[in-house]
């Protein structure tokens, strides 16, 4: 079971709303691409994380914690995506930009015009078998991937394609007996140790846009996203479930449905559990909102609340705001609680909702903006503060080349390098003249571009004063126009543009003017194109933004930061230059970022590779030709190759050099969501090499290098090497299941246990160990084998002997032949006492041992039952069965930590926790404080 790393980034790429012809009003996210709000972050972040090349940083706040059978861990994290807050990114359960992972989900993207599996009905004369291209994105404990279904139309078959093969895990489905289509009512998904992760629930959206009803499909429902309900360990315990708080929306008349959504109540384990409390907001309704909002999260053991966290929101307008909808949620303040008191309080400001905010850069390199509604400081519970500064972005150009200083006069394109400068004007009234001749100044044998301004306004003469008289506009097709001749070659006609561009040879010009209905007055600006004085940045604006430094305070009123931390993204080989590109995904990634300690403590340069370094190029596919980017998967946010280390004063302190061998994964190729193709790619070789120069003299210096390998059979390392700076080698080898033919644990999935590790030191074997699973009935490691160095001989460096219903270590022997026992209690979640010298067998019956295992479980039901736990360990340490071994007792507050412990000889430890679970003191039984912990905020 791997823990639970919660990273999830916010919600992107919503369409716009559409109405049906029944005139649904407002928004529904069922039509829409991404039709759970709070879960349409999912996409995101499994497509582009957070990353140093893309310039955004990884802002998150850790919540809870909650553990569960056989050391699995589950948690509440707070992820902040800065890029999440367009106005087309509607504002999640937790705030616009925030994500809160909380369990597990499989969320879908609905590609394409339809829902995959729309049409249900094969006797329906709209019925047709339509291609499958939704995306499905799944997020669990520790991983995160993606897949997708294809259906061969022919013959009506459908196969699962796992756009994530790197992660090696099994999912299959359930499926209604519908032989229309393929409708999917359930999914599981097996990772590479074994544990199973059941999609029992779902939620579901409607759609009501006008391609649906032509269709014939009208409000059809559909499942929106399937919800993680439980989780088994290989040996079938199950380590957690999850329970999940429904509601059916309908529109104002209670016929129409809106969705079902399917909102986690609660994390349940063996130790405790996580309840989430929600607040709904009708007035939310088909805005850019969800309507439900996280209220409160807490976790709890058996007799109460152990930490609990309140959020409250803002709904901060535009500045010019057309109505309601346009509000945003926006994630104010977090408060850990107790009871009614504030125990902590972190806030969070951000940049005004200001939808005309300037992005743009200048032309001497990137300006500090101030994205809409994007998060600008967090302020932490010591008062510190942490301050975002954004900047635009920009992409490299290069304004350096003779052909790019040659084109500058030829059209007008940017303002930084070029201006318009007018050399010549005239006018002349129609009711005198029709024609105007003029010259084009420079060499008669080379064209040049030039600008012809022109507009015109109509008057007549008042026949009391003789004074022009200006008169009102004509119709659109009555006005006056121009031809432009030169000699006799005529550039235009009829023509009323304002300002149109001519590519010709100097000489005489002649304009005539056409008046259909008014004379009046004509006027002409002539103007070309002049290069500014250069040099110039070799750079465009990108039209987005990249964080430009982030700053530390002690205090929300400090002007000065403690510590700031400065990021730039010009190229490292070209002066004055950007090193940012467009991907193929159309986000801006720069090959080269520097981030320097504005503390005095120097900088570092690192080095990307990015998609750009590996042209994309044409391939056949589907009885046509399409778009193929190779290792898009990995390229896509940047690969590091290089980082160098400097000092303030510019000296090199050290580099790291990196070379890569990509590999694809498997044969299939997908289509993105930008229209290309690739192949799922790993890196199956990996080199390093670091020099350090202790002294800060190239001349003397400190080197390593390392080499790691990846299997392509389960994605994980196979061997390593590494050189020491006195040259020696150090080689690691590892083995499978695959390697072992182990087939009960090939067949539980359990292909990324490792087995087997050989450690060899200049060619020589110098350690090997190996773990066996030798238990025909369950699937637990029941030994440790070790060699000997000299001979390689295998001996028995441990065994397993056994393991409580739960899947708890309840013996281990060593290669001494002694057995150590440890008695689980607490509801076999937490060991309370381990005997050394005993086996299990011995001492699990004996009447001192299971009255301690209850005490414990009446400990863990209510607090106030420790006393007699102490006095029952007290008893079994003293029990005359067990004198002759060694007897080392805990108990715990389940989910904040052991409070006492009692050594072999008896000597007794007390911990003592504030109300916040943190450890402040350790004392002796007597009360003497032998430690105390004083706490500050680390941000």
């Amino acid at each position: 079971m791997r823990k639970i790393y919660v990273c999830l980034i916010s919600l992107a790429g919503l369409h716009s709303n559409l109405q049906a012809q029944h005139q649904f009003q407002g928004i529904n996210f069922g039509d829409t691409s991404n039709p759970v709000p709070s879960l349409t972050s999912l996409a995101d972040f499994s497509d582009n994380p957070p990353s140093l090349a893309v310039g955004i940083p990884e802002i998150s706040v850790p919540l809870l914690s909650l553990s569960g059978y056989g050391g699995s861990n589950f948690g509440l994290q707070l992820s902040y995506n800065p890029t999440g807050v367009s106005p087309d990114d509607a504002a999640g359960e937790v705030g616009a930009g925030w994500s809160m992972f909380k369990g597990g989900v499989i969320s879908r993207k609905i590609n394409g015009t339809m829902v995959d599996e729309a049409f249900q009905n094969a006797a329906s004369p709209h019925y047709q078998k339509n291609a499958f291209d939704d995306e499905y994105y799944y997020s669990l404990p520790g991983f995160s991937g993606k897949f997708k279904i294809e259906r061969d139309v022919e013959q009506n078959t459908f196969r699962l394609v796992d756009l994530s093969p790197l992660n090696h895990v099994k999912i299959a489905y359930i499926k209604q007996n519908n032989t229309a289509t393929l409708v999917i009512d359930s999914f599981t998904i097996t990772d590479d140790e074994g544990s199973i992760y059941y999609f029992n629930d779902y939620s579901s959206a409607a759609v009501y846009d006008g391609f649906y009803e032509d269709n014939g499909l009208w409000g059809f429902e559909y499942k929106s996203a399937f919800f993680l309900t439980r989780i088994t360990g290989a040996d079938g315990v199950e380590t957690a479930n999850f329970t999940y708080q429904k509601n059916t929306k309908y529109d104002t008349d209670n016929t129409i449905l809106l969705y079902k959504s399917c909102q986690l109540q609660k994390i349940g384990t063996a130790s405790g559990n996580i309840d989430i409390v929600y607040d709904y907001d009708q007035a939310l309704e088909k805005t850019m909102n969800d309507p439900y909002s996280i209220k409160k999260v807490s976790l709890n053991n058996a007799y109460g609340k152990v930490s609990e966290y309140a959020f409250e929101y803002t709904y901060p307008f535009p500045a010019d705001p057309g109505n309601a909808g346009d509000k945003k949620r926006q994630l104010d303040r977090i408060k850990k609680m107790d009871g009614q008191n504030i125990l902590e309080e972190t806030a969070f400001l951000y940049n005004p909702l200001n939808l005309g905010a300037s992005l743009g850069g200048s032309c001497q390199g990137s300006v500090q903006v101030n994205p809409s509604g994007v998060l600008n400081k967090i302020i932490y519970p010591t008062k510190g503060v942490t301050q975002y500064v954004y900047e635009s972005s920009e992409t490299y150009a290069d304004k350096s080349s003779a052909a790019y200083l040659e084109s500058l006069t030829l059209d007008y394109g940017d303002p930084c390098t070029q201006e318009q400068q007018e050399f010549f004007n005239f006018n002349f009234d129609t009711h005198q003249t029709l024609t105007y001749s003029f010259t084009i100044s420079g060499d008669p044998s080379t064209k040049k571009a030039f600008w012809v301004g022109y507009n015109e306004f109509y008057t007549s003469v008042d026949p009391n004063t003789g004074e022009p008289v200006l008169l009102p506009p004509v119709p659109e097709n009555k006005r006056i126009t121009y031809t432009l001749k030169r000699g006799t070659e005529v550039l235009t006609t009829n023509q009323k543009g304002g300002n149109e561009r001519f590519y010709n040879y100097p000489g005489q010009y002649t304009v005539t003017a056409k008046v259909p209905l008014q004379n009046g007055q004509v006027n002409f600006g002539l103007s070309e194109v002049v290069a500014r004085p250069g040099p110039y940045r070799n750079a465009n604006s990108g039209g987005s933004y990249r964080i430009r430094s982030i700053k530390r305070y002690l205090d929300n009123t400090g002007s000065t930061p403690e510590k700031t931390v400065l990021y730039t993204y010009d190229d490292f080989s070209i002066p004055n230059a950007s090193s940012g590109s467009i991907s193929k995904d159309s986000r801006i990634l720069f090959k080269n970022v520097k981030v320097t300690d504005g503390s005095g403590n120097g900088y570092t340069k690192y080095y990307f590779k990015l998609d750009k370094d590996y042209p994309a190029y044409i391939i056949p596919k589907n009885g046509s030709t399409a778009q193929f980017q190779p290792y898009y998967n990995l390229l896509r946010s940047g690969v590091l190759e290089k980082k160098e280390n400097y000092s303030e004063t510019n000296q090199l302190l050290s580099k790291e050099n990196y070379e890569y061998t990509f590999a694809t994964a498997d044969d299939t190729d997908y289509l993105t969501d930008e229209g290309f193709y690739s192949k799922t790619a790993f890196i199956s070789q990996s080199k390093s090499s670091s020099v350090t120069y202790p002294s800060g003299s190239a001349s003397s210096f400190l080197q390593t290098a390392s080499e790691n390998n990846v299997r392509a059979d389960n994605y994980k390392p196979s061997s390593s090497k590494s050189t020491a700076t006195d040259g020696t080698v150090t080689e690691s080898f590892y083995q499978y299941a695959q390697d072992k033919n182990n087939t009960r644990l090939l067949a539980a999935n359990m292909t990324g246990i490792l087995l087997e590790t050989e450690v060899k030191e200049d060619g020589k074997t110098i350690g090997k160990s190996e773990t066996r699973f030798d238990h025909s009935s369950n699937l637990y490691p029941t030994s440790v084998i070790g060699y000997n160095r000299q001979t390689q001989s295998p001996f028995t460096a441990s065994t397993l002997d056994g393991y409580d219903s739960k899947g708890n270590l309840v013996q281990v022997t060593g290669k001494n032949a002694v057995p150590t026992t440890t008695i689980w209690g607490y509801n076999q979640t937490l060991p309370i006492a381990v005997i050394a010298g005993a086996s299990y067998s011995q001492v699990a019956s004996l009447a001192s041992v299971t009255a301690a295992v209850t005490a414990s479980d009446a400990d863990r039901d209510n607090p106030a039952n420790e006393a007699a736990l102490l006095q029952a360990l007290e008893n079994m340490r003293k029990d005359p069965a067990l004198k002759d071994y060694s007897v080392t007792a805990s108990t715990y507050d389940p989910l904040i930590g052991v409070t006492h412990s009692i050594s072999a000889n008896g000597i007794r430890t007390m911990n003592v926790y504030d109300k916040a679970g943190r450890l402040i003191k350790v004392t002796n039984a007597d009360g003497k404080t032998l430690q105390e912990n004083q706490y500050n905020y680390k941000h």
